[in-house]
């Protein structure tokens, strides 16, 4: 979810705690998630991480998909805050980018608008919240669901069904 402001009152609650046990609980293939405590920090905002990534995806398009896991793994995996620029700048070099360019891309906010730009469509596509699958003609589908029905939505749209 993308949160535009920086707030220091950030902490996890127990809605995240419920969404991230359900995500884990969707099947084998799921991927695991550190679950912390109530009133552990939360990431101030998303919008640094999303500069960043589209920073990657126009910049080094070859390194886009190990930063964006490596982004998801850092949230994820590890709760870390990737609303900051030290996290964004260890991710970028661990992918083998350059976090400092990558970080004052951030501060000059060269990549801001067409963030919120693509949040906007997002939004006008029916999408609140991530992970967001969109399969042409259907509903956008929204948040962690299993494998197989993720599977089961592509070869329903490549066999032309008309189930939404």
């Amino acid at each position: 979810m993308l949160v535009p402001e920086e707030r220091s009152d950030r902490t996890f609650l127990d809605y995240h705690r419920a969404h991230r046990d359900a995500a884990a609980r969707q099947d084998e293939d799921s991927p695991q998630f550190q679950i912390p405590d109530a009133g552990h920090p939360y990431p101030r905002h998303s919008l640094p991480a999303l500069e960043a990534g589209v920073w990657v995806r126009d910049t080094h398009p070859d390194r886009f998909a190990d930063f964006d896991l490596a982004i998801f793994e850092a949230f994820f995996g590890r709760t870390e805050d990737i609303g900051d620029l030290d996290v964004l700048r260890r991710l970028a070099d661990r992918c083998g980018l350059d976090g400092t360019a990558l970080a004052e891309v951030i501060r000059e906010a060269r990549c801001r608008g067409r963030v919120l730009a693509e949040y906007r469509e997002a939004l006008a596509l029916g999408i609140r919240g991530v992970p967001a699958v969109t399969i042409p003609g259907r509903t956008p589908i929204v948040g962690a669901v299993p494998y197989r029905d993720l599977k089961r939505a592509v070869e329903d749209a490549l066999r032309g069904s008309g189930r939404t």
